[in-house]
């Protein structure tokens, strides 16, 4: 993972939450605190049992942050349908105490990180996973965010972005690499996604997926979320689950009769480009190592 600029501490957090909390929420300040996750993007703090303090920790996750702060509980609206959760932001805050940016009070999603579930045992989150992102793929409204690293055209990423095939071959061999770039530029020569850009979530990785008993319990971190084209967000299907899982996702993803299968071309071009930038900044001992090397083991079979 890219370095953190700055650590934000349990006290920097207390003292926040007792400076700025309105009325209403003041009895929030006096509850547990206490470290939760650490991502590219943000420092997630459990804050007593049913909410979490998000602040970014590197300036380019300011956007993300406002973006999920204006637009999580709009997207998310349809998973309550669904029996799944989202964290829907509670407080909006702003810099203060030194820290510089601003931070947010959400609800917490109860569970475990999928990726913290063996993937033999992910059978079941396969047709919730499918349900969750097709009920987000509803077509979004004018002033919904872009974002140039998720739901642009194949083209306009790797212009972007362009995929750093010399750090990927140093991790994973040139033959491996030679095969994902084929996934590339066979997404490449996919058809464009022609209909209305629709919401996506942005990232749904394993890590961002909550499950309690194997089944699919929240959509976490909305950071990424936007509007284009969702096979960046079915990419999912390579990030999260095996080949008879993935099966079962296609089919209940087609059985809406809104894809096609240039979406699914693209989408593994998607599921590459994870990769690329996994192999760009993670470590097999990291919390992205499995995940790496699961979606390469997706993308590439070995041949017997």
């Amino acid at each position: 993972m890219p370095a953190p600029e700055l650590r934000p501490t349990t006290a920097l957090v207390r003292r926040l939450l007792e400076e700025q909390l309105p009325a209403p929420l003041r009895a929030l300040a006096t509850q547990p605190l206490a470290p939760a996750a650490q991502g590219w993007d943000n420092a997630m703090f459990r804050l007593g049992p049913a909410h979490a303090v998000r602040l970014p920790v590197r300036q380019a996750a300011v956007v993300c942050l406002e973006h999920e702060q204006r637009w999580t509980a709009v997207v998310s609206a349809p998973l309550a349908a669904l029996g799944i959760d989202a964290p829907v932001p509670v407080f909006p805050g702003r810099p203060g105490s030194g820290y510089p940016w601003p931070w947010l009070v959400a609800r917490w999603i109860e569970g475990e990180a999928v990726a913290l579930l063996p993937v033999a045992r992910r059978d079941r989150l396969a047709a919730d996973l499918a349900r969750a992102l097709t009920a987000l793929h509803r077509p979004a409204p004018e002033g919904a965010p872009r974002n140039p690293y998720r739901g642009v055209p194949l083209a306009e990423r790797l212009r972007t972005v362009p995929a750093p095939w010399p750090a990927t071959a140093a991790v994973l061999g040139r033959g491996t690499t030679r095969r994902l770039r084929d996934v590339v530029e066979d997404g490449l020569r996919a058809a464009p996604w022609s209909r209305p850009p629709v919401w996506l979530h942005g990232d749904p990785h394993p890590w961002n997926l909550v499950h309690r008993a194997g089944r699919l319990a929240g959509l976490i971190d909305f950071g990424d979320v936007c509007a284009g084209d969702p096979a960046s967000d079915l990419a999912a299907a390579w990030l999260v689950l095996d080949g008879p899982q993935r099966a079962v996702f296609r089919a209940s993803v087609d059985s809406t009769g809104r894809y096609d299968d240039d979406v699914w071309r693209r989408a593994a071009a998607w599921a590459t480009l994870y990769v690329t930038a996994l192999a760009a900044h993670s470590t097999s001992s990291g919390p992205f190592g499995p995940v790496l090397e699961h979606t390469v083991a997706q993308l590439v079979p070995r041949v017997p």
